[in-house]
């Protein structure tokens, strides 16, 4: 049984329409819906894996802050995700066992180049 080019082609093109163009498209709806519904206070990562808590949005940008004190601007395109409540948590200070591991780590490179 010969099927003919033309119906080849249809079918081909339906195939890549159902697995590529269809779920794109269903993508970039989701990204716009989710730059249009960010606010101030929402947690995001940007498409640089960048993580931070936003202070402000307009039309086109975002200021996140990506550590106490620090905050930058980011265009809204550049944000990937929206981060459920609590992902972004601060830099802990280094413990003592740390910090006395890393003396000692110090102490035998030093050693070793005299």
């Amino acid at each position: 049984m010969n099927l003919p080019p033309e119906l080849f082609l249809i079918a081909m093109f339906v195939l890549m329409y159902f697995l590529l163009i269809r779920p794109q498209q269903k993508r970039a709806k989701d990204h716009k819906k989710l730059l249009k519904e960010l606010k101030k206070g929402d947690e995001i990562v940007t498409n640089g894996g960048v993580i931070g808590k936003i202070n402000a949005v307009d039309e086109s940008f975002a200021e996140i802050e990506i550590a106490p004190g620090i905050s930058v601007k980011v265009q809204k395109q550049g944000i990937n995700q929206k981060m459920p409540k609590g992902s972004v948590k601060p830099m802990t200070k280094v413990s003592a066992k740390s910090k006395a591991a890393a003396k000692k780590d110090a102490k035998v490179v030093t050693e070793t180049k005299a």
